[in-house]
């Protein structure tokens, strides 16, 4: 008994750990792209860090201080001649040198800001390049549930992990093979938010069983798990060998173009319904991870472009933010006082922040079904 339930346990937290260990993959990935570039125009990187907080480990390569750090939500390069909250001692931040990020031409600035960017879309295709060539020939397209959020509508409609979803309301998904998951799942939230407080129906598979599962909606339904489904396990179909490279650039383009017009809705409803947090994000890497390698790297090439895409946003405190500055500097011919720069800065990480704590709140209470006014009240009367 205690044989299995160690087993069990292991059988949750390395799931857990690969989906940590993915997301400072893909961290890595974009700081290289930085480090690259400062590296190819001689520009000074004191600090090469994965992570934020307190220093695991750490070694000195050259002039570069590589460091592990505790908290591994993000990491930074620091940049001589740029000044950045959060990255770093910044004691080379006012730095003109001629190894100074501020002392290059305005060419050079670009690449080094876009280099992450450009090395998360790399990642992705390289990603997606594998997912196609080890494609299962037998394998069908198909939308399979990895999580249910607990209390939620699909729990109540004994939808159950692993079940895969044909079709809505007698509609059936895509059978193409190289239709993306994210086409079916729009079909899906379409169709379930036409229908707030309505009773729809799901087409499934469980096992070798077809059923049809009546499921009663809410008013309104959180975010993009919309009736309590969290990710989507793909079986990638095979490619033959000539087309993967082609399938895969297809496949980048048009995930991205389907980010953008994600982040066009959103500024278009003024809601941030369609996004998720660090609990979220960690939830459905996990949940990936259960899948095997194969939908784990597909994770992490979807992942990896909503990162690119997501630094590429005109805020202080991301690469477009900064690539921003330089631009307005280099059209002006004259920098911007540093005093803005920081204040713009400081404010889009309070925001960020921000944003950051109400969504662990709103997911963490979606996923184990908690009432944390309740919990809080409770732990305070404790002390009482």
């Amino acid at each position: 008994m205690e044989l299995a339930a160690l087993s069990s346990l292991f059988g949750k937290i390395i799931p857990l750990a690969c989906s940590i260990l993915g997301f400072g993959l893909l961290v890595a990935v974009h700081e290289f792209g930085h480090f690259l570039f400062c590296k190819l125009f001689s520009i000074h990187t004191p600090t090469f860090s994965i992570g934020f907080g307190p220093e695991i480990y750490s070694r000195k390569i050259g002039q570069t201080n590589f460091r592990i750090a505790a908290i591994p939500l993000g990491g930074y390069v620091e940049i001589a001649g740029l000044a950045e909250i959060g990255q770093g001692e910044q004691a080379a931040a006012q730095d003109t040198s001629e190894h100074s990020f501020a002392n290059k031409p305005y060419w050079q600035k670009a690449c080094v800001l876009l280099g992450g960017i450009s090395c998360n879309i790399l990642f992705a295709y390289l990603a997606f390049c594998i997912f196609f060539m080890v494609g299962n020939q037998s394998a069908k397209p198909s939308l399979s549930v990895m999580t249910i959020v607990a209390n939620s509508a699909a729990e109540k409609a004994s939808l159950k992990e692993k079940d895969v979803i044909l079709g809505i309301n007698n509609k059936r998904l895509s059978t193409d093979p190289i239709t993306l998951n994210n086409e079916k799942e729009t079909v899906l939230l379409a169709e379930i938010r036409a229908n707030p407080n309505k009773e729809i129906t799901l087409t499934i598979q469980r096992e070798d069983k077809e059923l049809v599962l009546p499921v009663t909606l809410g008013a309104r339904q959180e975010g993009a798990t919309t009736i309590g489904v969290v990710g989507a396990g793909f079986q990638p179909p095979q490619v033959p060998f000539w087309y993967v490279f082609k399938a895969s650039f297809d496949y980048t383009k048009r995930i991205i173009g389907m980010i953008f017009t994600s982040l066009k809705t959103l500024v278009q409803t003024r809601s941030i319904e369609g996004l998720g947090g660090p609990v979220m994000i960690f939830a459905q890497g996990t949940a990936a991870a259960h899948y095997g390698f194969i939908t784990f790297l597909h994770f992490l090439g979807l992942f990896s472009l909503s990162l690119a895409i997501f630094n590429l946003l005109p805020i202080g405190a991301l690469d477009g933010g900064q690539l921003l500055f330089a631009t307005i500097e280099f059209i002006i011919r004259r920098r911007i006082p540093e005093v803005i720069k920081l204040t713009l800065n400081l404010a889009s990480w309070v925001l960020m922040l921000g944003l950051t704590v109400f969504f662990t709140y709103r997911e963490v209470g979606m996923l184990f079904g908690a009432n944390l006014k309740a919990l809080w009240l409770k732990t305070m009367a404790l002390f009482r």
